[in-house]
């Protein structure tokens, strides 16, 4: 597939650029390729925990060319989707880490709740917790049976780092919802609220202008295809290609490759399969 109508990209970052901490080389490179392509490049991540800036910081410690407008953090569109909808005093209860803290402070959000729970609560707000347990659990729960909106930042159910997978921030967004009996507003993939603020922001109308790159089938491919933009997969993260060859035609990437590098020096998905 040509790129040459592409105007820009749109990468996932673990699994894609990094896992964990750890770059991963040949994405490094494929980036690069398309800045000399003069396509545009961002990143769109559903991982909550870390702050734009230092996303910003640790893809710029690695080689990437990169400032914080760049970066979409599932947190970040969270905090933008409560700007447009609730006043600023209303009170949050976050199961999450800093990620979400520092974006809804950012927005200007005072009543933030993380380490302690003080009722009356309007908004429980669920992401990736590493220190996730079950009193957190009880309180998510009473706080959304008492009448508190419930979003998700995402539901990714497991993560990819440089130790292999572990458990991510759907896992715990699931063990809320049956906790609670309610279904949440998701941010993340594979809704596409992000996509769109990214498209607008670049004043592409057309998504055939745009190719999402990810690790996940069940994100970023089905977030690709529900925008109508050109999607390409990578294993460098979860997906492998024994998942791809179970697809049904009409949900097949139109890229695939081992990492970035790979996606954007081989043929069409299905020359590669």
């Amino acid at each position: 597939m040509e790129l040459n109508n592409v105007k820009l990209a749109i990468l996932d970052i673990d699994g894609v650029v990094i896992k964990g901490r750890t770059p991963i080389p040949e994405a490094v490179e494929g980036i690069k390729i398309l800045k000399e392509k003069g396509i545009n490049v961002v990143y769109l991540t559903n991982n909550s925990t870390r702050p734009r800036k230092r996303l910003a910081e640790l893809l710029g410690d690695i080689g990437v060319d990169i400032s914080i407008s760049d970066i979409f953090t599932s947190s970040y569109l969270t905090a933008l989707y409560l700007d447009r909808e609730a006043d600023k005093d209303v009170r949050i209860f976050i199961v999450g880490e800093e990620g979400i803290v520092f974006e809804l402070e950012e927005f200007g959000f005072k009543n933030l709740f993380w380490s302690n729970y003080e009722p009356p609560i309007d908004y429980v707000i669920v992401g990736m917790d590493r220190n996730f347990n079950f009193q957190k659990l009880t309180y998510a729960q009473q706080a959304i049976f008492s009448g508190a909106r419930f979003i998700a930042t995402n539901i990714d159910p497991t993560f990819p780092t440089e130790n292999g997978i572990i458990p991510g921030g759907g896992s715990i967004v699931k063990a809320v919802e049956t906790a609670s009996k309610k279904q949440p507003v998701v941010i993340g993939k594979p809704e596409i609220v992000g996509l769109k603020l990214i498209l607008t922001q670049f004043d592409i109308r057309d998504p055939e202008e745009v190719i999402l790159i990810g690790d996940r089938i069940e994100t970023d491919l089905i977030a690709g295809k529900r925008l109508g933009c050109k999607t390409g997969i990578v294993f460098s993260g979860i997906t492998s290609k024994e998942e791809l060859e179970d697809l049904e035609v009409s949900w097949k990437p139109d890229l695939c490759g081992e990492n970035l590098l790979d996606l954007l020096g081989g043929d069409d998905y299905e020359d590669r399969i």
